[in-house]
């Protein structure tokens, strides 16, 4: 799974914000981790059944720390607040918790996850925060990352830094990196390669309100930019050549706020002055507004929007709406043709449908789905247990059916954790340490 992470906005009102990481993992507050070292727990927790095999625990701090997974290691990002600690990147073995490596890196890290990308690492470091005030008043909080590290996968060596944030492309071998002005507007892009750190290309910009990879980050073919006042621009992937710029038609009032990709296309979302937003899909090639909603995603072939009627899937040229499900207002992609929506507003009852169709497949399933890192043929769930309280029970469910199998329980007593998949693998932080189970 790809994470783009462009940073973090915080506001006292709704307002314009630079392009966020939608599928970024979300971390709770807790308590701080007081164990230290990795304490091997092999054999089966209590109530566990066949399935489920507790492997090991890490020092993991829910409130600084962060977590990827990818190829059977699990890459732990650590801040090092400690006095006098340095932040550090640990590869750790999935099956055995054994530390292949720790690398210390910047002065501080970002609190953003590792990004795995194939024979590398990047780790976001030294993160700055910027205060913006608007000429209304408004005021907003911004993280912005002044460094990326790029780590040897096998030995956590550097190999390379760049200022900047920068984001993999892994399938094209490259990577992006946005830079930024004092008002954290970005100003310039830059393709690098993930190899080496070579840069292949440079575009010098107006101040954006958003840019996307089209159709998708890992499948790049162009990029398209955005300003504020509707200025758009379509810029060639491979070379970084400007292929069409100019105003976006029939943009109404409200200032413009993102830019996502819609299938070949881009969606472009603005405030309106009562409050809320609008999102119009606009032809990449003609700038031809095509179809509106109150936001768009990716679902399969199909590109999904929400609206007061529900969630549908639309042809992403026409804006033909191919299903629909009435009362669902979110969904994400979670194999080649499967999503799951979330059936209440916490998203914790779900069901899986299959994006060509609409199709709801399996019953309805109750918990959290833990972020899937590489290809599977399941998705991985998991609630608190009532008996006993707090513990949590995993179910894996199956993409092709939505079957539910139960695996068992784990951990001690506590809230929900958001947790992350490798095939074979979940891991979960908690309260007391990064718990990491093999799945049969």
């Amino acid at each position: 799974m790809t994470m783009i992470d462009l940073g973090e906005v915080t506001h006292e009102q709704s307002g314009p914000a630079v392009p966020l990481d939608h599928r970024r993992l979300l971390r709770a507050l807790l308590a701080l981790l007081t164990a230290a070292g990795v304490l091997a727990v092999g054999g089966s927790a209590p109530g566990a059944r066949p399935g489920l095999r507790p492997l090991w625990i890490a020092p993991f701090a829910m409130e600084r720390d962060a977590v990827a997974l990818d190829r059977g290691t699990a890459y732990v990002a650590r801040t090092g607040d400690d006095i006098g600690a340095r932040p550090t990147v640990a590869a750790y073995d999935l099956d055995t918790g054994a530390m292949r490596w720790s690398a210390p890196v910047g002065t501080r890290l970002a609190g953003y996850t590792p990004r795995p990308a194939g024979d590398i690492v990047l780790a976001p470091v030294d993160p700055i925060t910027v205060v913006h005030n608007e000429e209304n008043g408004d005021r907003y909080f911004y993280i912005a990352i002044q460094t990326t590290i790029a780590l040897d996968a096998a030995t956590g060596h550097e190999l390379w830094r760049v200022d900047g944030d920068a984001r993999p492309s892994v399938p094209t071998g490259t990577a992006l990196v946005a830079d930024h002005d004092k008002q954290n507007h970005v100003v310039g892009l830059r393709a690098i390669r993930l190899r080496d750190g070579a840069e292949l290309w440079r575009l010098a910009l107006p101040p954006l309100a958003g840019w996307t990879p089209l159709p998708s980050f890992d499948h790049p073919e162009a990029i398209a930019t955005v300003t504020a006042n509707g200025t758009v621009a379509v810029y060639g992937f491979a070379g970084g050549e400007l292929r069409r710029t100019g105003r976006l038609p029939g943009a109404g009032p409200g200032v413009v706020t993102s830019i996502e990709p819609a299938g070949p296309n881009f969606a472009v979302s603005r405030d309106v002055a009562e409050g809320g937003a609008t999102t119009t899909v606009y032809d990449s090639g003609t700038f031809e507004a095509l179809w509106l909603a109150d936001y768009v995603a990716a679902c399969g072939a199909l590109t999904c929007s929400s609206s007061s009627d529900g969630l549908s899937a639309r042809d992403p040229s026409t804006g033909r709406v191919v299903w629909n499900l009435p009362a669902i207002h979110d969904g994400w992609q979670v194999g080649a043709d499967r999503m799951l929506v979330g059936a209440d507003r916490t998203n914790n009852r779900l069901r899986l449908v299959d994006s060509r169709t609409g199709k709801l497949l399996g019953r309805p399933i109750t918990g959290l789905a833990a972020a899937v890192s590489g290809e599977a043929g399941s998705v991985l769930v998991t609630r608190p247990s009532r008996d006993p309280l707090g513990q949590l029970v995993v179910t894996r469910v199956d993409l092709a059916d939505g079957r539910q199998t139960p695996l068992g329980r784990f951990g001690p007593s506590g809230d929900q954790a958001v947790c992350l998949s490798s095939p074979g693998y979940l891991a979960c932080p908690r309260y007391d340490g990064l718990h990491v189970m093999g799945v049969g």
